[in-house]
């Protein structure tokens, strides 16, 4: 039995209407169901969820390729110049591009073939995933080419040239990268030295009877350390300088059997330079220490009849007179008692922003 689902009046089988509330016979239709309206994702979104996603993969690509992984090298090289009966002057020219330059004098007759000058050079580094022992050998010394190297000898001089040139686009690969180049020289050869590395740093370390015709060392960033000893002869001018490093130079007792300039010189940085004579033969030397932003120290010991001048320019900064001894004058203009003697220090001492600190001693 069917009844009204308003009313509740009894309906007959095929009822299609209540005949008391006239209400339609059957199941009260389903309310049509709200769909949720979704909002398009804007096209900036979507750019930037891109972007995101591919720097994210150039990160770990990055991450894999350069972070240092593992230590590749050491990979090495050496050359040996010979002895050349009657050759007893050198002349050696190197330029790098990044490498710490070591050079000494050491008596070289018990080696092979009794050489003139031996170079070492090495180089490790930590690299990524695409670096490689194949890759470091780019930091060499290109020394293979004769007509780049190989010495020329013109009446006793032996002439040698070095060359390393580093493809720029490699170089970043590379973590602590230590590029290191060795080289002795035999104390019986009169040199003279060319040597610039771009980055890096160069130290010069002599021995008594070492003869220098003449010295250049530079470093664009850097230092330059230059120590000359006792009875070392020094029979030209030379200069040790760089851009962005310190400088110093250690003269104790040389011969200068000429008048010579010796440049100490940095743009930013500090100069340092220590000298002590007390004996001769010595000409006159000229000494200039120059700093643009930084600092200089300049000590000087001097006895018997060797004398010095010193002058000293400060254009913002100060002058400091730390000890004088056997010294007199003003700040800026120091001369020793027995100013001008047989044997002078000219010595010139310059910065444009920084100090000046003055040790100055001299004993009868």
């Amino acid at each position: 039995m069917l009844y009204c689902s308003k009313c509740g009046a009894k309906l007959d089988e095929e009822a299609k209407f209540c005949p008391t509330c006239g209400v339609p016979v059957g199941p009260p239709e389903a309310e049509p169901e709200r769909r949720r309206e979704r909002r398009p994702i804007s096209t900036l979104a979507i750019v930037l969820i891109a972007l995101l996603v591919i720097v994210a993969v150039i990160v770990a690509i990055a991450a894999l390729a350069f972070l240092p992984v593992y230590t590749v090298g050491p990979v090495t090289r050496q050359m040996s110049v010979p002895s050349k009966s009657g050759v007893n002057t050198l002349n050696l020219d190197l330029t790098a591009d990044v490498a710490e330059i070591n050079i000494a004098f050491e008596n070289l007759t018990g080696e092979l073939q009794s050489p003139s000058i031996i170079l070492n050079a090495s180089a490790t580094a930590r690299v990524g995933v695409f670096g490689s022992t194949e890759s470091l050998e780019r930091f060499m010394p290109d020394w293979q080419n004769t007509t780049e190297y190989f010495f020329v000898s013109n009446s006793n001089v032996l002439t040698v040239t070095v060359r390393q040139d580093v493809d720029t686009i490699h170089w970043p690969r590379y973590y602590s990268l230590n590029v290191t180049f060795d080289i002795r020289i035999d104390p019986s050869m009169n040199t003279s030295l060319n040597v610039e590395t771009s980055t890096g740093g160069i130290v010069l370390d002599t021995q008594a009877g070492v003869v220098l015709n003449s010295l250049s060392l530079e470093a664009t960033t850097g230092g330059v350390e230059a120590n000359l000893v006792e009875d070392v002869v020094v029979a030209g001018d030379f200069s040790v300088k760089t851009t962005t490093g310190g400088v110093k130079l250690s003269w104790d007792n040389v011969i200068a059997t000429n008048d010579v300039l010796v440049d100490a010189t940095t743009t930013t940085g500090g100069v340092d330079v220590d000298v002590t004579q007390d004996e001769g033969p010595l000409g006159k030397v000229t000494l200039r220490a120059e700093v643009v932003t930084g600092g200089v120290n300049f000590a000087i010991d001097i006895q018997g009849d060797v004398g010095a001048k010193i002058e000293s320019s400060v254009t913002t900064g100060g002058i400091d007179i730390v000890k004088k001894v056997g010294f007199s004058g003003p700040e800026a203009l120091l001369q020793s008692s027995n100013y001008p003697a047989s044997s002078n220090f000219d010595v010139s001492l310059k910065i444009t922003t920084g100090g000046i600190d003055v040790d100055a001693k001299h004993t009868p």
